[in-house]
């Protein structure tokens, strides 16, 4: 059986859509865990009306703890062998559980997208691509994990980018990895989202992705290069923001010490062949100055 974990927070307005497209699957060997996180609009009714109508629906209540928070007791509530992870404003495409399914024999974790070559790879391969940003996406969705997997390995909660923390430490600890072909999960792309504007929390980034190079550079087998690589990329997005959007100086320092650590690692992106095309062009960018780098990243960020 699979489980669904869909934490909600105030998800009203698009609960009813996530929830018959997990109604509509063509596998029906599920069990939809909507984690109603502390709402104060309608959806725990919209939630129970489901779980009410349909059995395989259930209505867990906690008080608001964040999303990790939610996916952890999700989790810990399922009784299925198989995870996916459905966000509440998102959507199922129709053969989303079946597609996952057929390719979870022997992997410990499925992953789809449309861009991905089907093959089967270890977790450090995996990793390497992710952090290089040339493979597997960090995103919990679209991806089918086993469950006892994701109780040992649990989301941090308390912080933001949690996806990047949490496949980051993930893919370390598994054996086999599947990748297919195949659009199955459909994203709602949300304006007023976190990713989508400016804040003090989007800053959180930074300490993540310093988290996951300090622990590779740790290890005798670790990918440090890779992990810079994700780590550049956080340094080069934020100083793009925080000097497009903070006006009053607030995160001068911030600003300072991205700029610091994009000085020190640029010639080796530039020399790495596996670092990413828009690294590399940021990279170049960066020798004209950071005010010239933040012009120039308004093309990016309009």
């Amino acid at each position: 059986m699979v489980s669904i974990v869909i934490p909600a927070y105030n998800a009203a307005p698009f609960l009813r859509e996530c929830l018959d497209s997990v109604r509509a699957q063509s596998f029906t060997d599920w069990e939809a865990v909507v984690v109603d996180d502390g709402s104060t609009d309608s959806t725990p009714g919209i939630a129970q009306a489901y779980a009410d109508a349909d059995s395989r629906f259930r209505l867990l209540r906690k008080p608001n703890g964040g999303l990790s928070s939610a996916r952890n007791h999700g989790v810990a509530h399922s009784t299925g062998e198989w995870v996916t992870f459905l966000d509440s404003d998102d959507r199922l495409e129709p053969h989303a559980l079946t597609s996952l399914m057929q390719a979870a024999p022997g992997a410990d974790i499925v992953v789809a997208a449309p861009s991905l070559t089907p093959t089967v790879m270890d977790g450090i391969t995996a990793l390497s691509g992710m952090l290089y940003q040339d493979g597997i996406e960090c995103s919990a969705w679209s991806k089918l994990y086993r469950r006892d997997t994701l109780l040992r390995i649990p989301f941090t909660e308390g912080i933001w980018y949690e996806d990047l923390d949490f496949s980051s430490r993930l893919l370390r600890e598994v054996s086999t990895v599947r990748t297919i072909a195949d659009h199955v999960y459909i994203y709602r792309d949300n304006p007023t989202s976190f990713l989508h504007t400016f804040s003090a929390g989007r800053l959180d980034v930074l300490h993540v992705t310093r988290t996951i190079e300090e622990r590779e550079s740790s290890r005798p087998d670790g990918l440090a290069a890779a992990a810079r690589s994700r780590r550049l990329s956080a340094n080069f997005n934020m100083l793009a923001l925080i000097g497009l959007n903070d006006r009053h100086g607030l995160h001068a320092d911030t600003l300072a010490r991205c700029w610091s650590f994009i000085r020190s690692h640029r010639a080796e992106a530039l020399r790495d062949p596996r670092v990413r095309l828009k690294n590399k062009l940021g990279a170049l960018i960066s020798y004209l100055g950071p005010r010239a780098f933040i012009l120039a990243s308004r093309l990016v960020y309009r």
